[in-house]
């Protein structure tokens, strides 16, 4: 077995894959195993020794590590080979390592060592009162980030708006939620889970990625609306990047003191793409506006003033 581990150790560590698991087989697990095994079947030392009793408890945590690794590759990251997509955000998963560590070291605890966790039990709900008036803001985290998990209001890599912040959500943790900014992805806004329960999320990539876009222009009073429309909706069906369905639409928006405004709304495959290409619309329709004859107006005020001068 040692053996075995230690050419698929090699083999991944050549690939630059995660070795760590491995790294716990080859040095803790098996020779802990190894000299569990040669006391109890070949010397005949008794299980009841506390040294026993201590490598049979590391054997165990060991063994629970590798195993929720191995279940972790094989069904809940995001190279898992049947489905090769995240099924569960960090956070789930944190919270499932925690109770399976629980699990382990009550069986550690109660068959390992015969200690009676009743009275255990009762010591630690005393004791949490205490714990959890000290960690309230940290719990509330936890907890909060559980419902928000449970309720998954957004998935990793969804482009989100919360509490006036765009961006995109690169990690779901038991503390806050890290997204990155819409204009500068060097830098990431951290979220606390207890703020996030209080604000109103909107998932810009859901019910699915397609994203409606409302472009807002000014055009002078003495062109067409129609014409003016035209020109909007034309320049954007030259636009690769914008959809042909559903189509893009202008409207008349309003009135203004010095020009007609209005908005051409377009969609688009991915919220990520509206930066470049409003953009490019913009810049379009700029020379589409001095082809076709059409005004885009700037501010203007007349004064008038009246008196007698001498």
């Amino acid at each position: 077995l040692f053996v075995m581990i230690t050419i698929i150790y090699q083999k991944r560590k050549l690939l630059g894959e995660r070795i760590i698991v491995f790294n716990v087989a080859r040095f803790l697990l098996i020779p802990s195993l190894i000299i569990y095994l040669s006391c109890d079947k070949i010397l005949g030392i008794s299980e009841e020794l506390t040294s026993m009793k201590a490598l049979a408890s590391i054997i165990t945590m060991a063994f629970a590590s590798i195993l929720f690794s191995v279940i972790n590759h094989l069904v809940l990251s995001k190279n898992n080979p049947f489905t090769n997509k995240e099924l569960m955000p960090k956070l789930g998963i944190d919270v499932i390592h925690v109770l399976f560590i629980i699990l382990c070291s009550t069986f550690v605890f109660s068959d390992i060592w015969g200690l009676n966790l009743a009275n255990l039990l009762t010591a630690l709900g005393v004791g949490s009162l205490v714990i959890g008036l000290a960690l309230q803001e940290p719990l509330g985290n936890l907890f909060n980030g559980i419902a928000l998990l449970m309720a998954t209001p957004f998935d990793k890599g969804d482009w989100v708006k919360i509490d006036g912040e765009v961006g995109k959500a690169v990690e779901i943790n038991w503390r806050s939620v890290k997204i990155h900014t819409r204009f500068n992805e060097e830098i990431i806004i951290i979220i606390p889970n207890n703020m996030l329960a209080k604000e109103k999320i909107i998932n810009l990539s859901r019910p699915n990625s397609i994203f409606a876009e409302l472009i807002k222009f000014s055009f002078s009073y003495d062109d067409p609306p129609e014409k003016v429309k035209k020109i909007l909706v034309h320049v954007a069906l030259k636009n690769q990047n914008v959809l042909n369905e559903p189509a893009p639409h202008a409207y008349t928006l309003d009135y203004d003191d010095y020009s007609i405004s209005y908005g051409l709304k377009i969609y688009v495959k991915d919220y990520e793409d509206t930066v470049i290409l409003t953009d490019e619309i913009v810049s379009h329709v700029y020379h589409a506006a001095a082809e076709g004859g059409i005004t885009m107006p700037f501010p203007k005020q007349e004064i008038e003033i009246t008196g007698l001068w001498t």
